[in-house]
């Protein structure tokens, strides 16, 4: 008797110390949000919009992404804030933008997706991305999941329009008109596609360049220094 009396006296104690250790519910969700808006920044801003494709390992990361519901349900409710469109028209003019392009002239790239191509670990990693339960559960309970419900009131809630008819007379833009009309944002992006620095052509690949790991546990590995940029 004194031990299940013990037992009864612990069993409180024990489960106060697992729901401790392990992650809140609310925090991991909130990540998750989190990273889902990072990566729709990253895919709406044209100094950044290639990355996926530059490296086996970066279009891992982006499937990961974009084969979860999740982003697109980002996109829907950042399809009906005309601010959205003026970020990413604004990233149009910067002068990263050719920047970002020129990237491709880099011969490691294709480099890098040929080693991947005879690669079975690549294929393992796309396999186990695509067929994950988890993600397939998520796809079937979208029509019940409240975030999509979410899409809809923000469709037709007036808020939504007064948005779009006073987006026009809105500071940001303003800005934006005031930054295509500056001549000053055409001789920036003459500048940077005329800059031979962003023509990786022009160089020999690094030593640090080489054939990246495509394995799941990869993705969350920190590029080196001077590789693509991700």
């Amino acid at each position: 008797m004194n031990k299940n009396k013990l037992a009864v006296f612990l069993l409180p104690l024990l489960i106060n110390s697992a729901q401790a250790a392990s992650p809140d519910a609310s925090t991991l969700a909130a990540e998750s949000a989190t990273g889902t808006q990072r990566f729709a920044d990253r895919c709406t801003d044209f100094t950044t919009n290639s990355w996926a494709f530059k490296a086996p390992r970066n279009f891992l990361k982006w499937l990961d992404v974009f084969t979860d519901p999740a982003i697109y349900l980002e996109f829907a409710n950042r399809g009906m804030d005309p601010q959205a469109y003026v970020r990413s028209l604004s990233s149009l003019l910067d002068p990263g933008t050719p920047r970002n392009y020129l990237e491709w002239s880099n011969p490691e790239i294709y480099t890098q997706w040929a080693q991947s191509a005879f690669e079975p670990e690549f294929y393992t990693a796309v396999n186990s991305i695509l067929f994950d339960p988890g993600r397939m559960m998520r796809w079937v309970m979208l029509p019940v999941d409240g975030r999509a419900w979410n899409v809809l009131g923000n469709a037709i809630n007036p808020a939504t329009w007064v948005k779009w008819l006073n987006a026009p007379f809105d500071p940001n833009t303003q800005a934006l008109l005031a930054k295509a009309a500056n001549p000053e944002t055409t001789r920036l992006w003459l500048e940077a596609l005329g800059d031979p620095s962003n023509m990786p052509w022009f160089y020999a690949p690094s030593s640090a360049y080489g054939a990246q790991p495509t394995g799941l546990q990869s993705m969350g590995a920190k590029p080196a220094k001077d590789q693509i940029r991700l």
